[in-house]
């Protein structure tokens, strides 16, 4: 494998700081434009494919199943991007009412005018789910991981089925 380098290294410190000083400039001129719109609230849209599940509406705070683990976003939070992983999208309003949304998955986008966007492929309410139909897809999960090849495409969509079952048991407590 050639060791040569895919980007030039700097040649000395000056340019380094001709770089940093332009891109703090830069970054300060962004935030100064997204002051400009700033809401004064948080404002979530949460969608799935088919519909919207929040849109537009004003809340107090969202607390999202991050890859890195749980985080709470209030208003004025730094702007992120991040992937979530299955788990509960809970929801504060602002009349002290909330929601929590099982999701399989997507990404949040909480942006610096306090705008924030969460996108996932479903979403359910912890509510309406079914402790018996889930316990009874469990099982047929588990018996065709049983009867899968290991390693084959069939074994890792049960284990992923699995895996995804055993995370919505959690979040809305129901053993299986």
């Amino acid at each position: 494998m050639s060791s040569r380098l895919f980007f030039a290294p700097l040649k000395s410190a000056s340019a380094f700081r001709r770089t940093f000083h332009s891109s703090s400039a830069l970054t300060k001129k962004v935030e100064e434009t997204a002051v400009v719109g700033k809401l004064e609230q948080l404002t979530l849209n949460f969608a799935i494919p088919h519909r919207a599940i929040v849109n537009k509406k004003e809340v107090k705070s969202v607390t999202i199943p991050g890859r890195d683990g749980v985080m709470g976003v209030e208003r004025n939070a730094p702007p992120i991007v991040a992937e979530l992983k299955p788990g509960v999208v809970r929801v504060d309003f602002l009349d002290n009412t909330t929601e929590e949304i099982f999701i399989p998955g997507g990404f949040a986008f909480k942006h610096a005018n306090n705008l924030m966007d969460i996108s996932a492929p479903e979403g359910v309410k912890l509510e309406h789910i079914d402790a018996d139909a889930l316990r009874a897809r469990n099982t047929e999960a588990q018996q065709k991981l049983a009867s899968a090849t290991p390693g084959s495409k069939d074994a890792a969509e049960a284990k992923i089925t699995l895996e995804l079952y055993q995370a919505l048991s959690k979040a809305a407590k129901i053993s299986i």
